[in-house]
């Protein structure tokens, strides 16, 4: 399997963008360590893409603009959805011509280390079928879902996995009438109350709210980045908990508590308090950011045997409920007062995609992501067994 080459798809369109820059130069160095050939694919801030293997060097993304220009065997290209084309395209402008100009580009399996929109949410996903070709993790449904933290809970709900209750209001109904809404949360939730745009991760724009001038400037805030938000309780007393599902078939990992913090991780706790090491992957030209990997943690958690091993069980019946695939990180917060675990969100696409919560089973990044890769080829040939169309007579005269 390692003789197959694998694109590796980062940057994009996201208020994560720099996280899947960073996500995705762990992945590709744990893809080379395993021995695959990679074809870097990277997605501007505004949507071009590029490709080519000069494109694996994290000091190519430290300015806040891109330059592609000499840059050695890196070309602009698009993704056709028709199944026939089997190489990437060189874009007319870059190129001159559609099929000309530049080498044959293209990839046995395509890997999406994509976090938030246009995707972690489906829409690559979409593209990926729509192509036929095999892509590691969840698809278009449950990625769709996944990134949708109101539709999550209504799923988990019905699942009979206990989520936090929350309001939930766009981004018309807000312009329309905030003091209607402040109204309706300060008559159902007490202050403090947590904010968030609906639709995004790794924190950003998730703020916490202690009256009434907070809770408008937080709206004000997740709204400009999502159309829609939420609020919900703020808990007091608990811990976070977080426990990552691989499959099909699942299997969890160890649990993990991040530790250090109040209230709520922030983007730079998660993100700016790690180290260059990335693992058991190497650190050559993709060094530079540890991610999610750099969080303080405590791994296993101190939970004891009976609450891991709950966790650990609504982590995969969470998994299993919104269909996911590859791997995912799952979100708890647990209250010892009561022994009330709930879960907060599903991550269809972590940082670092929370390799280390396996490595403390034995299982290394790049073991990690041969088995990514060949689940995904496993998937992609079960899609073979399905029939897509037939012979009607309904045109016929």
């Amino acid at each position: 399997m390692p003789n197959k080459t694998v694109a590796v798809l980062f940057g994009g369109r996201s208020v994560e963008h720099e996280v899947s820059v960073i996500s995705a130069h762990q992945v590709m160095d744990a893809l080379d360590q395993a021995g695959f050939p990679i074809l870097p694919i990277y997605i501007t801030k505004l949507g071009d893409l590029y490709a080519g293997e000069g494109l694996h060097n994290l000091e190519l993304y430290r300015e806040q603009t891109f330059h592609a220009a000499g840059l050695k065997n890196v070309f602009r290209v698009g993704l056709s959805p028709d199944r026939s084309v089997r190489q990437l395209v060189v874009h007319p402008v870059a190129g001159g011509g559609l099929l000309s100009k530049g080498p044959k580009l293209w990839a046995d399996v395509f890997f999406p280390v994509l976090h938030g929109t246009h995707g972690e949410d489906g829409s690559i996903q979409g593209l990926f079928e729509l192509a036929d070709v095999p892509y590691v993790g969840s698809g278009i449904l449950a990625s769709a879902i996944g990134m949708d933290k109101v539709r999550t809970k209504r799923i988990l709900e019905e699942a009979g996995i206990p989520t936090l209750d929350c309001l939930e209001v766009s981004r018309a109904e807000w312009t329309a009438d905030p003091d209607a809404f402040a109204a309706e949360v300060e008559k159902k939730y007490p202050y403090p109350v947590i904010v968030k745009p609906v639709c995004l991760g790794s924190s950003v724009g998730v703020t916490r709210a202690a009256d009434r001038a907070a809770l408008t400037d937080a709206l004000d805030l997740a709204l400009e980045i999502d159309v829609r938000a939420l609020v919900e309780e703020a808990l007091t007393d608990f811990i976070e908990l977080n426990c990552a599902v691989m499959g099909p078939p699942e299997r969890a990992s160890a649990c993990e508590q991040p530790i250090g913090y109040e209230a709520v991780l922030s983007f730079d706790d998660k993100y700016k308090h790690g180290g260059k090491k990335l693992g058991g992957a190497k650190t050559g030209t993709g060094a530079g950011s540890a991610g999610m990997a750099g969080l303080r943690r405590e791994i296993p958690a101190p939970i004891g045997d009976a609450l891991t091993a709950q966790v650990q069980e609504l982590a995969v019946k969470a998994f299993r409920a919104i269909g996911a695939a590859g791997v995912a990180r799952v979100d708890f917060l647990y209250q010892a007062a009561g022994k009330r675990l709930l879960l907060n969100e599903i991550n269809t696409l972590p940082g670092s995609l929370a390799y280390y919560l396996w490595e403390v089973d034995g299982l290394r990044f790049d073991q990690l992501v041969s088995m990514l890769v060949q689940s995904a080829l496993d998937r992609h040939e079960a899609k073979r067994a399905t029939t897509y169309s037939f012979t009607a007579n309904l045109l016929t005269r």
